[in-house]
């Protein structure tokens, strides 16, 4: 347990440091943006291509790896969507709903990629670099059908399609995708500066996530609240473990699709509820949660899953 620790303190080190970087005012909120701006946009979607481009995306070895992931990722996604049978609307908002699927679906890719790789080095990046691919155009479609769905009211086909089409992480996929499957090989220079710009990627996500971080969402805790980190921390990773065994997946791929379903969720989904209807303060709480207790789940996890 303890080495598992050592593994993971590096990561909390980094976020701890864009926190007391945003308290001490080193960098101002409006510096803390534009650095968001260069990760989301530039940093992350560079790894994401040059990931995606090496790596070995045929259904024959990934199909069982992303199986597993979606059937947990489904899994605690309906039964989030369920809770309207026995809870009518006057207990359970469209709104509140709504940011709950979200947040049982998202993942966030800035924590599991550092995750993959202090656990297994370029193995481990790679492996996760499938779960993007094959994961997050499907994810976003799906959310935004979702809350689509839930505020009929708000429903805008050309919206939905504009924002699924400019997501840098999703343009960045399908780049990566669209090199891999074609077999191109871009100029060695090209891949010389992805992979230079790529290199600052995890700890810059990890320094944003610090720096976003708010305590007093921690100060507001509700049933809905507890619903999205027992699902999110507890139950996904443990409905993936169990798939991954009967699929008969390797240590490293059930490692990683444990890790990529119990990441705390993406911080799009937030302006996503703002856009589009639904509760972002119950987003950005529940988030708050799943990344305090993530400190905890995580670790607990890695050694379950090393010990069977």
């Amino acid at each position: 347990m303890g080495n598992v620790f050592l593994i993971i303190l590096p990561l909390v080190l980094t976020v701890a440091t864009g926190m007391a970087l945003a308290k001490t005012g080193i960098l101002s909120a409006r510096d803390w943006q534009g650095i968001e701006k260069l990760s989301f946009n530039i940093l992350i979607p560079a790894l994401i291509i040059n990931a995606i481009y090496r790596s070995d995306l045929s259904l024959e070895t990934s199909g069982p790896y992303v199986g597993a992931m979606l059937a947990a990722i489904a899994t605690v996604g309906v039964a989030t969507l369920l809770l309207r049978l026995p809870l009518n609307r006057g207990t359970l908002k469209n709104t509140d709903l709504s940011s709950m699927f979200q947040v049982t679906t998202r993942w966030n890719a800035f924590i599991v990629l550092p995750l993959g790789d202090q656990l297994f080095g370029a193995t481990g990046l790679t492996t996760i670099a499938i779960a993007m691919a094959f994961l997050i155009p499907l994810i976003n479609i799906v959310n935004i059908m979702v809350v689509s769905g839930l505020h009929a009211s708000r429903f805008n086909p050309l919206a939905i399609i504009r924002t699924i089409a400019t997501n840098p992480l999703i343009i960045a996929c399908a780049i990566g995708l669209a090199l891999n499957y074609s077999q191109t090989t871009p100029p060695k220079p090209v891949l010389d500066t992805l992979h230079m710009i790529s290199r600052g990627a995890l700890a810059i996500g990890l320094l944003c996530i610090g720096a976003g971080f708010n305590w007093r969402r921690l100060l507001r805790p509700s049933w809905q609240i507890l619903w999205g980190v027992a699902v999110k921390n507890v139950a996904a990773p443990m409905v993936t473990f169990g798939v991954a065994n009967w699929l008969g997946l390797g240590a490293v791929e059930t490692t990683c699709a444990m890790l990529v379903v119990s990441a705390p969720a993406a911080t799009n989904g937030y302006i996503v509820a703002r856009q589009m209807g639904g509760n972002a303060e119950l987003y950005a709480h529940t988030l708050s949660w799943q990344l305090v207790a993530s400190i905890f789940t995580i670790p607990a996890m890695l050694y379950f899953s090393n010990s069977i």
